[in-house]
């Protein structure tokens, strides 16, 4: 143990790598301030990743209700916890849950000689860029936005969490060139861990892989809209009942978008060919 011990002491004083590229495992200074973003009032944190995580409450003027960790991690509804959009847990799980509920976003960025990819908010690429991480809530406590700097890319991306009372929630994405050259960028951005609706909270947390049987994700065709529903409601009587209702989710701005199972990450990450993994709803 004590052969262990020093030899563990001697690697503490080398530079630690990850493959080829060095980690940059300095912390950074963390700080706060009231700001101005776009007309409005907030309060920054920044470097906020390099405190211990934390949980966050977004309000709204209708019934709206949203947690969320600082590792991105969230639960959010209306009403109440059987009409949630993500799992309904407790705190703990849902920052254990962050790599897989929320905001996801993957960029693959051409530096000419070699196509470089970037996962902003993750913590299994950390370290390997220089990274200055922001966040910033209202001050009305109505909107909450993560800001991540790369600044070895020289690329900004930013997402914002809102509320709307006649589009439910609303997240806005934004990638900002601060560097001196061009980038060509391809992007995958979206969310994860969609909830059906019909889903109580009570059958999520004791009964979630039968739920996971009776998902079904449709989408319009020709059109950014996406349906998320079960294709029957889950009961033990032997009588049909269907589920008319359903969690709905569209997009706007983005140029011939595509709609993906969570596995196709990987084929992203792997520069192949992505195909849409939803059915498509066909009009009568």
């Amino acid at each position: 143990m004590s052969a262990f011990t020093k030899r563990f002491g001697d690697m503490t004083n080398k530079a630690v790598f990850l493959g080829s590229s060095p980690l940059n495992t300095q912390s950074k200074a963390v700080s706060g301030a009231y700001v101005e973003r776009n007309g409005e009032a907030f309060y920054k944190i920044e470097n906020f990743s390099d405190m211990s995580d934390f949980f966050i409450s977004v309000v709204s003027d209708s019934n709206h209700w949203l947690f969320i960790s600082t590792r991105g991690g969230l639960t959010a509804g209306r009403t109440d916890c059987d009409s949630a959009l993500f799992p309904y847990y407790t705190e703990d799980k849902i920052r254990d849950h962050s790599d897989h509920t929320g905001s996801r976003t993957l960029a693959l960025v051409d530096m000419g000689n070699k196509c470089v990819l970037w996962e902003p908010f993750s913590t299994v690429h950390a370290g390997v860029y220089t990274l200055q991480r922001n966040l910033y809530k209202k001050v009305l406590g109505d909107k909450l936005v993560f800001e991540e700097t790369n600044i070895d890319l020289g690329l900004r991306f930013s997402y914002t969490l809102a509320t709307s009372d006649r589009y439910g929630f609303v997240k806005h994405s934004s990638l900002e060139n601060i560097g001196d050259h061009d980038r060509h960028v391809e992007l995958l951005d979206g969310i994860e861990n969609l909830l059906p609706y019909g889903v109580l909270a009570g059958t999520q947390n004791e009964l979630s892989c039968l739920v996971d049987a009776y998902k079904k994700n449709e989408r319009v065709a020709d059109s950014v809209l996406a349906i998320y529903c079960m294709s029957s409601i889950l009961s033990d009587r032997a009588e049909p009942s269907e589920a008319l209702s359903a969690t709905t989710v569209w997009s706007y701005g983005a140029t011939h978008p595509q709609y993906l199972a969570m596995h196709s990450y990987d084929n992203f990450e792997q520069l192949a060919t992505l195909h849409h993994h939803l059915d498509t709803l066909k009009s009568f």
